[in-house]
C-alpha cells in the first residue's frame, strides 16, 4: 500500500504538485541527512547536500523515467552531492577550528579516542564505500535491496561491502 501511494506522490509531484512534492521529501529528510552527514562527516554539510538534492529532484523529477525507482533515484542523487562536496572540501583545504576545539576539549581516551579513530579512517574511504557501509550499517537496508537499488547483482553488492569494511579496517590499522 505504501508503494502504491508513493508512486501516486511521485506521479502528482512530477507533474507540478507542490504538496505531493513535500509529502515525499518530508518522509525523506531524516535518512538523507542521515546518509549524508555518515558520508561527509558534517552535518552542516550534508544539509546543504540534502537541500541542493532535493531542488535538483523538484526541478528533474519531470525527467524521471521509471518513476518506482524515485528512491534510489533520490539516493544517487544525494551521494553525488556529497561527493561534489568532497571534491569541494579537498580543493579549498580548509582548516577545521572548531572540530580541533572539539577534539582537544574532550577526553582523549576511550569512546571519544576511538570515534576519532574511526572517523579519520572513515574520511579515507571513497563515496562508494561510504555509501555501502552507510546504508548496510547504519540504515540497516540488506544486501539483496543494498543490489537492487545500485542495480548491481547480490553477489556484487556483497563483494563491495566486504570489500569496504575491509578498506575501512585497513585504514583504521594506520592510525594505530
Amino acid at each position: 500500500m505504501a508503494a502504491s501511494r508513493d508512486d501516486d506522490l511521485v506521479a502528482r509531484a512530477a507533474a507540478g504538485d507542490v504538496d505531493a512534492f513535500e509529502v515525499l521529501m518530508a518522509a525523506r529528510l531524516n535518512r538523507a541527512v542521515r546518509t549524508a552527514s555518515a558520508i561527509l562527516g558534517r552535518e552542516a554539510d550534508a544539509h546543504d547536500v540534502v537541500q541542493e538534492a532535493f531542488v535538483a529532484t523538484w526541478r528533474h523529477l519531470p525527467k524521471l523515467r521509471d518513476r518506482t525507482r524515485f528512491d534510489p533515484w533520490l539516493n544517487k542523487m544525494i551521494v553525488n552531492g556529497c561527493r561534489d562536496a568532497l571534491r569541494r572540501r579537498r580543493r579549498s583545504r580548509e582548516v577545521e577550528l572548531d572540530g580541533a576545539l572539539a577534539l582537544q576539549s574532550e577526553d582523549a581516551t576511550g569512546a571519544a579516542a576511538g570515534m576519532a579513530a574511526l572517523n579519520s579512517a572513515f574520511d579515507r574511504l571513497s563515496v562508494p564505500q561510504r555509501q555501502l557501509l552507510v546504508m548496510h550499517h547504519l540504515h540497516r537496508v540488506p544486501v539483496a535491496d543494498l543490489a537492487r537499488e545500485l542495480g548491481i547483482p547480490e553477489g556484487t553488492a556483497k563483494w563491495r561491502l566486504h570489500a569496504a569494511r575491509a578498506a575501512l579496517t585497513r585504514a583504521l590499522e594506520v592510525d594505530r
